[in-house]
Formats: C-alpha cells, sequence, structure tokens
C-alpha cells in the first residue's frame, strides 16, 4: 500500500513538473537538491527524508493549500512504507525461553545431536556444561498436565553421549519414564529415515503455541516473534513429526541406544 502511494506521488510530481514547464534539473534547482533525487522521488522510490519531496512539491509555486494536500500524502506514504528491519521479530534476550514455556500450553520441540533441557537430568546438564539448576526451572513446566509436550529427537541424539558417556545411562532412563507422562508424546527420527521432502535438520527449535520459536546457538539463545518465521518452524516440525516413531517404537530406539551404550562403557572401563 506504501510503496503504490509512494508511485502515486511519483506520477504527481511528474505532472506537476511538466505543467509548469520544468526540467528535472531546474526542479532539482530550484529545490536546492540533486537531479538524482527528482528522478528518484518520480519513480516511485523512497528518500531518506520525506521533507525532500516537500520541498520538490514547494518548488513549484503551489497554493498553500495544495501544498499541505500534497504533504498528507507524502507523510502518510512515508509512513506505511518503512523499511522493515533486518531485525524484525528477532530478540536475544537472555531467558526468554523459560518464560515463553511457563506460559505457552503447547510446545513443540525438536532436537537433532543434544537432549532438550526439558528432558535433561542434571548430570546430562552438567556433562553438558550447562548451568546447575537450569534442568530443573525447564523441567518443572512439565509438571502441569494441562500443558502439551511434543519432543522429537533424531536418534544421534540417544548417541552423542557429552563428557565420559557416564551421564548418559540415567539420562536415557529418564527420556522412557518422561515418555509415559500424558501429556508428553516423545518421537525418535530414526537415523536411517528417508526424509523426503522433509528439511535437513540443521538445528534444534522449540516452538511455543503459534508465538513464538526459540533456538539454541553456541553463545546466546535467539527468539523469533516473526508470524511467518514462526509457521515456517511448525512446518519444518510437522515434517519431522510425519517422519518419526512414536510410542514403543521410539522407546525400543532409546533402550536399543542404552544397550549398545552400556556395551561401550563395559568395554573401556
Amino acid at each position: 500500500m506504501g510503496e503504490e502511494r509512494l508511485r502515486e506521488i511519483g506520477r504527481e510530481l511528474r505532472r506537476l513538473r511538466t505543467a509548469a514547464g520544468l526540467s528535472g534539473v531546474g526542479l532539482a534547482s530550484r529545490a536546492g537538491v540533486p537531479q538524482p533525487t527528482v528522478s528518484r522521488v518520480e519513480t516511485g522510490r523512497r528518500v531518506s527524508d520525506p521533507g525532500v519531496v516537500l520541498r520538490l512539491f514547494g518548488a513549484l509555486g503551489l497554493d498553500a493549500a495544495e501544498v499541505d494536500r500534497l504533504g498528507g500524502l507524502v507523510n502518510e506514504a512515508y509512513a506505511e512504507s518503512v523499511p522493515r528491519r533486518v531485525d524484525a521479530g528477532v530478540s536475544f534476550r537472555p531467558g526468554a525461553g523459560v518464560e515463553l514455556g511457563r506460559a505457552a500450553r503447547a510446545l513443540r520441540v525438536f532436537e537433532s545431536t543434544v537432549v532438550p533441557e526439558l528432558l535433561r537430568t542434571a548430570e546430562y546438564g552438567a556433562a553438558a556444561g550447562k548451568r546447575a539448576g537450569a534442568e530443573a526451572d525447564r523441567a518443572a513446566v512439565l509438571v502441569d498436565g494441562d500443558r502439551r509436550f511434543t519432543f522429537v529427537l533424531a536418534e544421534a541424539v540417544l548417541r552423542t553421549w557429552p563428557g565420559s558417556g557416564k551421564c548418559m545411562s540415567g539420562q536415557l532412563a529418564y527420556l522412557l519414564t518422561a515418555s509415559e507422562r500424558p501429556n508428553v508424546r516423545l518421537g525418535v527420527l530414526p537415523g536411517s529415515v528417508l526424509l523426503g521432502w522433509v528439511a535437513v535438520p540443521l538445528h534444534g527449535f522449540t516452538v511455543y503455541d503459534e508465538a513464538a520459536v526459540t533456538v539454541e546457538t553456541f553463545t546466546r539463545e535467539l527468539t523469533l516473534t516473526d508470524a511467518e518465521e514462526v509457521r515456517a518452524y511448525a512446518e519444518v516440525f510437522e515434517g519431522f513429526e510425519r517422519a518419526a516413531v512414536f510410542g514403543d517404537r521410539a522407546r525400543d530406539l532409546v533402550k536399543r541406544a542404552a544397550d549398545d551404550l552400556d556395551e561401550v562403557l563395559e568395554s573401556i572401563h
């Protein structure tokens, strides 16, 4: 809408300039602006300051009422066509995920290589280098039976062992326990699954209702609230969810990983 108004203003400026018998250079000279600015405005492109457009109209010798009318159109057009900031809908505020988790009624969590914080044991968190108590803060959200949680874990999560790997026995056991909760669906994306048109699992993320997505990087937590981005992540999650196995099949993969872990640890020790 704003862009179309800019084009209308450009056409109006060209019409009035031509009616006044002025060239683009002549109008630029009268208004005290570079000639390319006249061309830019007349072709419907933004300039840095709407005041420059008002100066161009003012240099045409129009009556005060007409200048006021055109000034109103210019200000409206520039207000409607403000360029979208590349970081709009993006936040790096620490702890946003905890707040979102407490408020959301439905959480969808995907992880490609690490156990989600909501499902971590303290031992796993310590081995993964997370601050003490973080798991308790987030896992407390699971207690609320009115909330619904869907977790999809790539099989690599079950076989990526932080530290010495000793924490994994208790962690895998906890995954089995959590999967029995009535408000929790635990799925595993098998390592051999054909993803087809599903996106490649580049990183983990959490979708909170339809309101936001958090992505954890090595240095910070990224929160996305732009509606299109949230919708895109929700669609990616749905693809992973369709490709994953749930229920007993998922638990069998967890148990198999636990058996393999025991064999590896026995061979080491």
